[in-house]
């Protein structure tokens, strides 16, 4: 198994890593010096970069919004974008290498065939080249600094949404692979989980760590809603843009399904392991239950030797009755709920207080 392998059937994909030598952090950091640089670029030819104060209008340096995505959603996009190949590739590498699951080279093959799909590239390009289409003839009537001003400031924000929106594909459709991958590795086999491993975990942390990864890629698309959200309430349009809300009711939904999606894979197994456990210990204990019920005539020493091996049973039950069945622990956890909470907390206070400026006004 080659990392090539879960991305050699995208283009860009393998553009970026084979030829470009780029990685996750590199092409994030790499975007936004292009994306600014080309909207300082046409900003500055269209004279939108600073507009009057008595315009009703932003210019590129005046909207902070507008830097939000272009130094936080782009570079998030196209950083998960190549983490998606990558950070599947090392955690199924290190379950090979690892002595928690048996996975034979027949199995590997059969999962890689998933993402040499030819149709993820096309479905992918059809939605990039579809929203470019859109977003080119509808922002020309948008009076901000992307389309105020005629066809190349929304030519360039066409561009730049057909290459996110190409990435952005791309990665559900990854993601979404990745978790059906897992399930088909680690679904229906014994798992060979060590309880008492320092990752706290049975040594699946690389498994809880890439979970809690894609949930900070929600948060982040959480952190934007609300700053949408926070914007349309600033300028009081907030009851015009009414459906934008219900991205927000679906955040925490998907933010779930991407943290606990992945990990489901490995609970089953963990369960498994540790209820046979528990069965094979409470089998010995009625045995030896029974044996000290049948021989209560017995010397004392014999009744006190058995007695004291029932109550070791009865520790041993309690030990690995405090087994886990998920894998991760509660730093991680409590790491994955924050992350989840922290974007909701600016658009409570200004909901918050709009609230009650229409209470009392």
């Amino acid at each position: 198994m080659q990392e090539q392998e879960f991305y050699r059937a995208d283009p860009l994909a393998r553009w970026l890593i084979d030829k470009c030598h780029l990685k996750p952090v590199s092409l994030a950091l790499l975007s936004i010096l292009v994306s600014s640089a080309i909207y300082l670029f046409v900003a500055a030819v269209t004279k939108t970069l600073v507009l009057p104060e008595k315009d009703k209008y932003l210019g590129l340096l005046q909207d902070w919004f507008a830097w939000v995505w272009i130094c936080l959603l782009n570079p998030v996009i196209f950083g998960y974008y190549l983490w998606s190949f990558k950070a599947i590739y090392r955690l199924i590498v290190y379950l090979e290498k690892s002595d928690i699951v048996d996975i034979s080279e027949t199995k590997i093959k059969t999962v890689l065939l998933h993402y040499k799909q030819p149709w993820r590239k096309f479905l992918a390009l059809a939605a990039a080249v579809s929203y470019g289409i859109w977003y080119f003839f509808v922002q020309q009537n948008v009076h901000n600094w992307t389309g105020s001003d005629g066809k190349l400031p929304a030519l360039t924000g066409a561009i730049n949404g057909v290459a996110i929106f190409y990435t952005g594909t791309i990665l559900v459709l990854t993601l979404i692979t990745n978790v059906q991958v897992l399930h088909e590795l680690l679904g229906n086999k014994q798992l060979k989980i060590n309880p008492l491993h320092p990752d706290r975990c049975g040594g699946l942390s690389p498994l809880s760590q890439y979970s809690l990864n894609t949930a900070y890629l929600v948060a982040i698309f959480g952190m934007m809603i609300t700053l949408s959200n926070y914007q349309f309430i600033t300028e009081g349009i907030v009851k015009q843009y009414w459906y934008f809300n219900i991205t927000l009711l679906l955040y925490i939904p998907i933010s779930i399904v991407c943290f606990f999606g992945p990990l489901l894979a490995a609970r089953r197994g963990m369960k498994r392991v540790k209820e046979e456990l528990l069965s094979e210990i409470a089998k010995h204990f009625h045995e030896n239950y029974v044996h000290i019920h049948t021989s209560l005539n017995s010397d004392v020493e014999i009744l006190k030797k058995e007695t004291a091996k029932l109550q070791e049973l009865r520790s041993l039950y309690t030990l690995t009755n405090e087994f886990p069945v998920w894998p991760f622990d509660v730093i991680t956890f409590r790491q994955y709920l924050l992350s989840v909470l922290t974007p909701l907390i600016p658009l409570l206070i200004k909901l918050g207080e709009y609230l009650l400026k229409m209470r009392f006004k």
